[in-house]
């Protein structure tokens, strides 16, 4: 058990907008969640389990850290450098928020995530962006750029890295969009202006969000 991961034994979703955005995407790929099986990939409040656990979707979770079950979904415990624990289902969509960052083979996880999709079911990703806006500022004057280099951090992502590694795995890329530029709504209602910029220039935006289908 990669035990650099410690740290988010009690984890809230910092930045709602991130989710936000992708349970949009999934209401607007899906009528009706009935019957649906979706598995969230770093279990948080806040997250897209918690989100939807009155959607009527069947809800699966798995952590490196201990998670308490949300309203019938089935979340188990495991470090899925391992590979994925087994729910015995194919899953409609499978979300990993800020997640193969701290793994050990991001290739790994694309590659065994895209075994347990149904045929065009969806694989949706989040990580640190290294091209923030801030950080192009920061990394001029010689500073650690923000989110995306921690300790428990072993790859880093710009959007082209990203793009590469999901059609490398032979998954069809519907979009990249991002969280925000500068800063979202959750530090003033002006933030809103630059969350629907993060879509249009996901590039310089805090997090990358990726859409991409099963082929």
């Amino acid at each position: 058990m990669d035990s650099k991961q410690k740290i988010f034994e009690t984890f809230e979703v910092p930045d709602p907008i991130r989710i936000k955005k992708v349970v949009d995407f999934i209401f607007s790929e899906f009528i009706d969640l009935k019957d649906r099986n979706i598995l969230e990939c770093g279990v948080a409040k806040g997250g897209v389990v918690d989100l939807l656990k009155n959607s009527g979707a069947n809800l699966f979770g798995v952590d490196i850290n201990p998670r308490n079950n949300i309203n019938g979904s089935e979340i188990v415990q495991a470090d899925l450098n391992n590979g994925f624990p087994d729910f015995s289902v194919k899953f409609d969509v499978i979300f990993a928020g800020e997640v193969i960052e701290h793994l050990f083979n991001d290739t790994k996880f694309i590659r065994e995530a895209k075994d347990i999709l149904k045929p065009e079911g969806f694989l949706i990703i989040t990580v640190p962006n290294l091209t923030f806006s801030f950080n192009r500022i920061r990394m001029l004057f010689g500073k650690t750029p923000l989110f995306a280099y921690a300790p428990y951090h072993y790859h880093i992502y710009t959007k082209k890295i990203i793009e590469e590694l999901i059609k490398s795995e032979g998954f069809e890329l519907l979009k990249i969009i991002s969280s925000h530029i500068l800063f979202s709504t959750r530090r003033g209602k002006i933030g809103k202006i630059f969350e629907i910029l993060g879509n249009i220039f996901p590039s310089f935006g805090a997090h990358l969000i990726i859409f991409a289908k099963k082929k």
